[in-house]
């Protein structure tokens, strides 16, 4: 099976969660670099810098974000008419309820503060508080990262992003927890690498330790298990009975699905689907989702799919987003033109097969059983549901993250202003200075960050001289400097 166009039937702005890649990519062709930039390192910290120097700081911050946002819902609180959006105010109970949920109802936390079914909201909290067992916060959201070729990440492990992202998840439990008088609240995020693995080729393995490494970051920003992260599909599919239910569901889905419907996802797919596994799993005869490698593209690719195999990553999700491009690509293939045109072609018909997978999956698991979590469970989401008012969309950067999601960014400290996220692409094009910071390799043992020293992934990229990118880095989570 091969696409018979490489012109994209989609908006391109839509893809990634609100980034600016692909209007970049369309709109300024010539300013992204064919071949991944590597600028020389603005900074290089050991763990045990970043352990004795950053950390505590960090965790400063986060405590001053929950304090904050206590006292606006004791303030808000305290202004608001009697019965103007909760009920029973005069009730101690549904009052504790009406001040968590207020931490919903700012604007700097949920997306959907202004539209949110604050009543719904203060109902479902009281009764999580009422319920036997420990409250839970249960949010759905996550999956490694995807380097896509250097365009999106550095790399495929937790960094600076993720330390920004979970840090204000922890501060919204102890602030939860402070507004309530129960300590036991915490909060459970569930990734979804393994739910959705059929559609976007996901490597178990790699995503149980991404998982780790934002528990082990969670733990050192705030109290152990405020907030832990637990695998989608484990947890909530772990009958065989419910997963054979769920397939079935699925396949009633995608012969449901209509054009418009995939076209909906496919921007999202080309810059989730794990390439650098698609890639020489098709090299070596496989067909992902049915679609069949070019015989003359799958020897070039299994020539040298090391180095191969993130450059036909590059090129053919860059020419997918922006077919403009696709005149400067093919001067690198030189000869061999129609290794990218096949290549293209390959990437858009598996996208395609991944957006329609991907949407009967979310589909399927619409109102499925065990998806709304017992009594003493309140749902929060990354992504607004308008037929859930009650459910808080929260914006894990912030208002100036916007609609991104860190799995999906690197995290840019600059010398002097908030931090900023974006995609590697966006972050070289749009601060030319920018530099990544590196984590040198520690013997002392096993520290938070260790796996980007291993792996040469920077933690972030940062302007200006290293003694002011350490102060920045000090107060990234700190919400009076950002």
């Amino acid at each position: 099976m091969t696409a018979t166009t490489t012109t994209p039937p989609y908006r391109p702005d839509r893809i990634v969660s609100g980034s600016g890649l692909p209007a970049l990519l369309r709109e300024s062709p010539d300013a992204v670099p064919l071949f991944p930039h590597s600028p020389e390192p603005v900074a290089l910290l050991t763990p045990r810098q970043l352990h004795d120097e950053l950390l505590p700081r960090w965790r400063e911050g986060v405590e001053r974000q929950a304090r904050a946002l206590v006292r606006r819902s004791r303030g808000t609180l305290e202004v608001l008419a009697e019965e103007t959006l909760y009920d029973g105010l005069d009730d101690p109970a549904l009052r504790r309820a009406a001040l968590v949920a207020e931490l919903f109802r700012n604007h700097q936390i949920s997306a959907n503060a202004g539209r949110l079914d604050t009543r719904g909201l203060q109902r479902r909290i009281a009764g999580a508080l009422a319920a036997d067992g420990a409250p839970r916060l249960e949010l759905a959201w996550g999956q490694s990262k995807r380097d896509v070729g250097g365009l999106k990440t550095a790399g495929r492990w937790a960094d600076l992003a993720e330390v920004y992202a979970v840090g204000r998840l922890v501060a919204l439990v102890l602030a939860a927890r402070e507004l309530s008088g129960d300590g036991r609240i915490g909060m459970t995020v569930y990734s979804g690498g393994n739910r959705f693995a059929a559609a976007l080729f996901a490597e178990p393995e790699l995503l149980l330790e991404y998982d780790a490494q934002r528990c082990r970051i969670a733990d050192a920003l705030g109290a152990p298990g405020a907030v832990d992260f637990q695998d989608f599909a484990a947890a909530k599919r772990s009958d065989p009975a419910e997963r054979a239910e769920h397939e079935e569901r699925v396949r009633e889905q995608l012969a449901a699905l209509t054009d418009a419907d995939v076209d909906a996802q496919m921007p999202v797919m080309l810059f989730n689907v794990d390439w650098p596994r698609v890639l020489p799993a098709a090299a070596a005869g496989e067909a992902p989702h049915g679609v069949a490698m070019a015989p003359h593209v799958a020897g070039w690719l299994r020539e040298s799919p090391g180095d191969r195999t993130p450059l036909l990553t590059r090129a053919a999700v860059s020419c997918a987003v922006s077919p403009a491009l696709q005149a400067r690509w093919l001067e690198v293939f030189g000869d061999q033109p129609e290794v990218l045109e096949d290549a293209v072609s390959f990437v858009l018909a598996v996208g395609r097969a991944s957006a329609a997978r991907y949407t009967a999956i979310a589909r399927a698991d619409r109102n499925a059983p065990g998806l709304a979590g017992g009594p003493h469970t309140v749902r929060l989401t990354v992504h607004e549901k308008r037929d859930r008012p009650e459910v808080p969309a929260l914006l894990t950067l912030g208002v100036r993250g916007g609609g991104q999601l860190s799995q999906h960014v690197v995290a840019r400290v600059p010398a002097e202003g908030p931090i900023a996220f974006g995609s590697v692409a966006e972050t070289l094009v749009q601060a030319p200075d920018a530099a990544p910071v590196l984590l040198a390799p520690d013997e002392g043992g096993p520290r938070l960050f260790d796996w980007l020293a291993r792996d040469g992934q920077p933690l972030c990229f940062a302007s200006g001289p290293e003694p002011s990118v350490r102060r920045a880095l000090a107060h990234v989570l700190d919400p009076e400097h950002g």
